[in-house]
């Protein structure tokens, strides 16, 4: 499993799951039977026959509508939904830039150029350079570390599950050591929720992990808040140990 880090607003390191070539692929399959299901919706609006009988307005009605939205539905999408088509909706994946935030005009259009949607315009050979392209792409996801085509490495961009792989849930909280004879020391601890004990949780994790300035800064800010809300005058000098104390009281009093 690939993954990639990102700094929150907090400056706290978020780490995400990287987009496989198989979701990458299955994603743009869904896509292209999306596609192939308008496709047959303006064939059934016109009478083909007719059309092709006739090489005027109508046919090139026709083809514009045919092909236009396909061409531009990837950049379109993936610029005004934040990264996502209907098929990477649909596998739970998304395009963003390599610093984690959302594609911009300029990345959208790079990653569209290099996959080469633009060669369905024409009806001829060229259209067999796409099929090159994509090939390209999945060698390129299979030797790159962070599973890129070649429009990704030159626009700066990667896909990734919209969701943190690094999550922790209630169960990571009564997974602590417990120690049935522990006292309490902030029985005030009550007032807060699972939510905000994860919180805290992942905050001590991520310090131990990743021990910089950035993410002490914010577990101290973090313990300062947390003084307050349980109504602390002031926040112990040990703030880690203040944190790991709030985890274990809450698992001791509510457990």
């Amino acid at each position: 499993m690939k993954t990639i880090e990102f700094d929150s607003a907090q400056h706290v390191k978020i780490e995400y799951e990287l987009a496989s070539g198989l979701q990458r692929l299955v994603a743009a399959l869904i896509d292209f039977v999306a596609f192939t299901i308008y496709e047959l919706l303006v064939a059934l609006i016109f009478d083909v026959t007719t059309i092709f009988a006739d090489f005027g307005s109508q046919l090139f009605l026709f083809l514009l509508l045919l092909k236009l939205p396909w061409i531009l539905y990837g950049p379109i999408c993936e610029y005004f939904f934040e990264g996502k088509t209907l098929g990477k909706y649909a596998l739970g994946i998304k395009v963003v830039t390599l610093s984690g935030e959302r594609p911009g005009i300029k990345e959208s259009c790079i990653r569209w150029l290099f996959k080469g949607d633009f060669l369905w315009i024409t009806a001829d050979f060229f259209v067999l350079f796409w099929f090159g392209l994509g090939f390209m792409g999945l060698f390129f996801l299979s030797v790159g570390k962070l599973n890129q085509r070649i429009g990704d490495i030159v626009a700066g961009t990667v896909l990734i599950k919209n969701r943190p792989t690094v999550s922790y849930k209630l169960a990571d909280i009564l997974s602590i050591q417990k120690n049935y004879e522990h006292e309490p020391t902030y029985p005030q601890v009550v007032r807060f929720t699972d939510e905000e004990m994860l919180l805290i949780k992942n905050t001590l994790q991520r310090v131990k992990k990743y021990p910089n300035d950035e993410t002490k800064r914010f577990a101290i800010d973090l313990a300062n808040k947390a003084a307050e809300l349980i109504g602390l005058d002031e926040s112990p000098s040990k703030r880690m140990e203040f944190l790991q104390t709030l985890l274990l009281d809450y698992v001791a009093l509510t457990r």
